[in-house]
């Protein structure tokens, strides 16, 4: 499933458009629904981030990234079709300023390491509060 933005785009641009602040762009990508849902539904609460669109697979993920332009992707690690860290690589490939999150259920020191060297910003463990993913998502993009 996937959601189509509902606010005008400025691509690459995150701050204010025409003068109003402009909330963060936010895909989704999690094979276990969930997961993918609960963590759309939990951000969705977030005055400032925007979730743009949520798949289950990473094909999927790919093409809504083209489409949509999310200024972050929360991916999961083990995410089907090509996995999480290969999807990684193909969206900063496509979109270098795009940030990216690795949802992993270990994110050990192997975990993070992997997905920087993917691409990633950094790795979150699943079991990381929604408040402080949505931290991190602003944290990233307002760097």
């Amino acid at each position: 499933m996937w959601v189509a933005a509902t606010l005008p785009l400025m691509e690459g641009v995150v701050g204010t458009q025409f003068g109003i602040p402009r909330p963060i762009r936010v895909m989704v990508v999690h094979s276990h629904p969930t997961v993918c849902d609960g963590l759309a539904a939990c951000l969705a609460f977030e005055a400032d981030i925007e979730v743009v669109g949520t798949a289950s697979t990473c094909g999927i993920a790919l093409d809504m990234a083209t489409a949509l332009h999310p200024d972050l992707v929360l991916i999961g690690r083990s995410t089907p079709w090509t996995g999480g860290m290969a999807a990684t690589r193909r969206l900063v490939d496509a979109q270098p300023a795009l940030h990216v999150v690795v949802l992993s259920g270990t994110a050990g020191p192997a975990d993070e390491k992997e997905a920087v060297e993917s691409g990633a910003n950094c790795c979150l463990s699943l079991d990381t509060p929604p408040s402080e993913i949505a931290g991190t998502v602003r944290r990233l993009v307002h760097a």
